[in-house]
């Protein structure tokens, strides 16, 4: 019976527990797939928000066609080793400097060029007695002028650009290593001392992924293609760009666009290359320092059906700083109409195939009218506005005579690439205090929109949904409502509503009118001991801010008032930023 009686108790405590097991089984199936339901139900959520997202542009960074930097893209490399964070040891294959031969015999082969036998005996003399009492006979560019400067303070400043230049060009010296090896400037990224020309270059390349993703989804580098003829010297910046984009992550291949290259294609002159670089671009003796690229040059020059099929193969396209005037010369024919490669560039970006970036030039050449091409505010106030071809460089330091003096704002009205249709574009901005210059040019051109890029900064624009964001160091000023007018005894009156625009902010063109909508402003703050440093004209805008107008005498009787228009526009500057919005200007000369 006691066996029967506990048997029985286990067999009712064993049906209890199987029971009991079904039901946590029950339970914890039932959880598990309740659980399960939740986060299939959320998945599913966060995959269709993800799906939602993925079809519209991250706020933080929003999509774009084109990059225009400001210039002044500091970056640690062996010629800029003051922008490094450190001391760095760079290869010994890495150029440190830019050395010339000044010793008599080299001077007597640069005397001996073409270019040259315009020079006078008493140039040559000057010349020659500047060599025999230099310190040494390789010399960097300071030495090289302070050497004649002890023979002849105004020599150099009575040559011409050909004859400047072509010394400097017939008397550079050749750097190579024991090997033989040329010298080339080393770059390095992320040794440089401030971040934002290195994540420039990087958001220049992640943005060329994202264009090469269209078509190859799993690449993982883009190709970049690099057009440096801004530069007198074309050949001399293309080791810098070709290893600051390699270090963003990129292929990269350097395009040799430039005027003498379209030149000989358009006119089947490819055997004439050297005399159409001398003639168009300014530089002679370049097979002798560069002999690499002069060769890639000439080949395409012969068959430019492989430069067409590199463009279309690229998922990015980069121009250097120098000159606007001799990048525009690279993409039109010499009659001045455009390219077939600027067509075919043209085309891709308009089919968002590409994403096209510049600095300083690069930036100032891609308006589709009115491009600025030269002069300062101050030129502006004191000589003018003019569509024509801008004085030599030279002579704003030189203060040579002509037509136009040489610090007269000049522009052309045809425009550059066309690649921007918003307006005109300048750079090197706050720094070179170009605010007055660019008002005035804005306003003497009927142009809707001006755009100032400050340096180690960028402005993103994306052309189709007529977005722009900042990203960088510093900031974009943007002027709108331009009008010019005469006020009688020829007296002059600009006026425009301005804007300033820093990294982190956004904006949007509204289609009809051009003007600014939808503005973000960044919460980026500016620390108080920055505030000490910063342009003129900004401090003149926080001022404005406090006081609710000033009024500013500024040279040859103008004056500028600065009024802020609406209650949020001082919102960035009182609170110790530097963006502002919707400030009325008005330039008057008395």
């Amino acid at each position: 019976m006691m066996f029967e009686s506990i048997h029985g108790r286990h067999f009712f405590l064993s049906a209890t527990m199987k029971i009991i097991s079904k039901i946590k089984l029950f339970i914890f199936f039932s959880s598990l797939a309740f659980s399960l339901f939740l986060q299939l139900l959320f998945v599913g959520n966060s995959w269709a928000e993800k799906s939602v997202l993925s079809k519209r542009e991250n706020p933080l960074f929003p999509g774009f066609d084109l990059m225009l930097v400001g210039g002044g893209l500091k970056t640690c490399s062996s010629l800029s080793s003051n922008s490094c964070a450190e001391s760095v040891a760079f290869s010994p294959n890495a150029k440190l400097s830019i050395q010339y031969h000044f010793s008599l015999d080299w001077l007597e082969r640069a005397l001996s060029h073409t270019s040259l036998q315009t020079l006078s005996l008493t140039q040559i003399n000057s010349l020659r007695k500047a060599s025999q009492q230099a310190a040494q006979s390789s010399v960097s560019l300071s030495q090289f002028k302070d050497a004649i400067g002890q023979i002849n303070n105004h020599l150099l400043n009575d040559f011409t650009d050909q004859q400047y230049y072509a010394l400097l060009d017939l008397l550079e010296q050749e750097q190579r290593t024991e090997t033989g090896e040329v010298l080339q400037e080393q770059v390095m990224l992320n040794a440089t001392e401030k971040p934002y020309g290195p994540a420039i270059y990087r958001r220049f390349t992640a943005q060329a992924l994202l264009k090469k993703q269209q078509r190859t989804p799993n690449a993982t580098r883009p190709l970049i293609g690099i057009v440096t003829a801004s530069a007198r010297d074309p050949f001399e910046p293309i080791s810098f760009y070709t290893s600051a984009f390699e270090q963003a992550g990129a292929d990269v291949i350097w395009l040799p666009l430039d005027a003498a290259l379209q030149a000989g294609i358009y006119n089947k002159q490819c055997n004439k290359l050297p005399i159409l670089r001398q003639q168009l671009q300014g530089n002679v003796d370049k097979a002798r320092l560069y002999p690499t690229h002069t060769q890639i040059q000439q080949r395409l020059c012969e068959s430019p059906k492989e430069l067409y099929e590199l463009l279309e193969s690229l998922d990015g396209l980069f121009l250097n700083g120098g000159d606007q005037s001799l990048t525009l010369t690279a993409w039109l024919t010499p009659d001045k109409k455009p390219s077939k490669a600027l067509t075919l560039i043209k085309n891709r970006l308009a089919n968002k195939q590409i994403v096209i970036g510049g600095t300083s030039a690069g930036t100032a050449v891609m308006t589709a009218a009115n491009m600025i091409t030269g002069g300062t505010s101050d030129g502006a106030m004191q000589h003018g506005v003019f569509s024509a071809k801008p004085p030599s460089e030279r002579c704003e330091i030189n203060h040579c005579e002509g037509e136009i003096h040489a610090t007269a704002v000049t522009y052309r009205v045809e425009g550059g690439l066309g690649l921007f249709p918003f307006g005109i574009t300048d750079t090197h901005f706050s720094e070179r205090a170009r605010q007055i210059r660019l008002l005035m040019l804005t306003a003497s051109t009927d142009s809707e929109m001006g755009f100032g890029v400050d340096e180690n900064t960028a402005l993103l624009v994306n052309t189709a949904d007529k977005r722009l964001s900042v990203i960088g160091e510093n900031g974009v000023w943007v002027i709108e409502q331009t009008q010019a007018k005469e006020t009688g005894s020829d007296r002059l009156s600009f006026s425009g509503i301005s804007h300033y625009l820093t990294s982190g902010s956004q904006a949007e063109l509204n289609g009809s009118s051009l003007q600014l909508t939808n503005s973000s402003l960044s919460e980026l703050k500016k620390s108080a001991d920055i505030k000490s440093n910063i342009p003129v004209y900004l401090q003149w805008i926080n001022q404005a801010c406090h006081e609710g107008r000033i009024l500013r005498t500024l040279i040859n009787d103008f004056e500028l008032t600065m009024q802020p228009m609406t209650s949020n526009g001082c919102k960035g500057e009182l609170n110790n930023k530097q963006s502002y919005i919707d400030f009325k200007l008005l330039l008057q000369q008395r």
